[in-house]
């Protein structure tokens, strides 16, 4: 469970807003308003989309149509322009193929060819669409059409997915914003109704957040553990040669489920090493290999002493005995126990935002 919302978006239309309309006095047109506010939180449409939108959208559907008579270099009369307009506009607006075989027939029969009316009906729509102004004025006026209609927006609120969202934080932002549209809507009751359930949805799912009064996410220890790791997993994933050493990182600790020696823990310590080493050797201006020299070389560190912390963590890889190296017997203290995997795992990979620039310590902490 990657504990953010975004990942069980999907799941919250059972278990937060069916529970909160099924309250007694809650209007039928209240997801025009929660829409409303998860709109904020919404992509803007892709190019592909933009393109039935703008044929769907009245004052667009006149400049693909404008567009398309001067790629066609055909002469026209604002008469004759006018009634394939009102032609193409007669038609459903949801019906956006039946809108777009209008016009092609109509430049077909100015061309004198299917082909050629479909190529420059094709581009007049794309360099509308391709407009990032154009693409998100008739976004906006497709979603307010969609707020303005009690049915059409719990229907476009039930099945938003995931991946039409900005992303975490945006969705967070929403969730918490909307306890005052709420509020406004059915007072007091409802948005202690609404804060319970968000509550319960949080722990069912062990997400990385503590609710706060008035209606606060704030990320949680745990959780921002999860998110680093997590990262990192992205950030090595782009690179063969870091990919493959988390996963050695990764399957040293499950081998552990199996066998926890002392031999094994060395192993897991040895693994993350190599994998912290091989980020910090990619760091802009670092020419050296090994982390003591890396550190030395890296411009990231708040205090001297932790840099030294981090070298120090270091020199105990390579001088326990069996870790990285023979290293020298008589300074070992015991022999290497769970507690040290913990430990070890926590403190390592608590270094990585000074070892790699290719971390954001804003996303990790509150989400992309």
């Amino acid at each position: 469970m990657r504990g953010d919302f975004i990942s069980v978006w999907p799941e919250t239309w059972a278990d937060i807003w069916l529970p909160l309309i099924a309250q007694e006095n809650v209007p039928d047109d209240i997801f025009c308003e929660l829409y409303r506010e998860l709109t904020r939180a919404l992509k803007i449409p892709t190019i592909e989309l933009a393109v039935e939108l703008a044929l769907k959208d009245a004052i667009q559907l006149g400049e693909v149509l404008d567009r398309m008579l001067v790629l066609s270099a055909a002469e026209v009369e604002r008469a004759q322009r006018d009634n394939l307009y009102d032609r193409a506009l007669s038609v459903d607006a949801s019906n956006s193929t039946s809108r777009r075989k209008v016009l092609k027939d109509a430049l077909a029969n100015l061309v004198a060819s299917e082909v050629r009316s479909e190529e420059l009906l094709s581009q007049g729509l794309r360099e509308i669409a391709s407009d990032a102004k154009k693409r998100k004025d008739v976004w906006e006026r497709s979603l307010e059409s969609v707020v303005n209609d009690k049915e059409q927006s719990q229907y476009a609120f039930e099945h938003t997915v995931a991946d039409q969202i900005v992303g975490e934080r945006s969705l967070v932002t929403f969730l918490e914003s909307v306890q005052t549209t709420i509020y406004d809507i059915g007072g007091d009751e409802l948005s202690n109704h609404y804060f319970g359930l968000l509550t319960g949805f949080i722990e069912k799912f062990s997400l990385r957040y503590d609710l706060r009064r008035p209606c606060t996410l704030c990320p949680t220890l745990p959780g921002i553990f999860a998110s680093l790791i997590r990262d990192l997993r992205v950030i090595a994933s782009r690179d063969a040669h870091l990919d493959g050493l988390f996963q050695d990182y990764e399957n040293a600790i499950r081998d552990l489920r199996t066998d926890c020696s002392d031999t094994r823990i060395k192993t897991c310590i040895v693994k993350q090493v190599n994998l912290l080493e091989a980020m910090g050797s990619r760091s802009p201006g670092v020419t050296a290999n090994t982390v003591g020299q890396i550190c030395e070389q890296l411009g990231t560190w708040p205090h001297n002493s932790v840099k030294d912390a981090m070298k120090n963590l270091y020199k105990f890889t390579c001088n326990y005995p069996g870790i990285r190296h023979a290293g020298t017997p008589a300074s070992a203290l015991r022999i290497i126990e769970m507690r040290d995997m913990v430990a070890m795992s926590i403190l390592l990979a608590g270094f990585m935002p000074y070892l790699t620039d290719q971390l954001d310590a804003n996303l990790v902490y509150r989400g992309s």
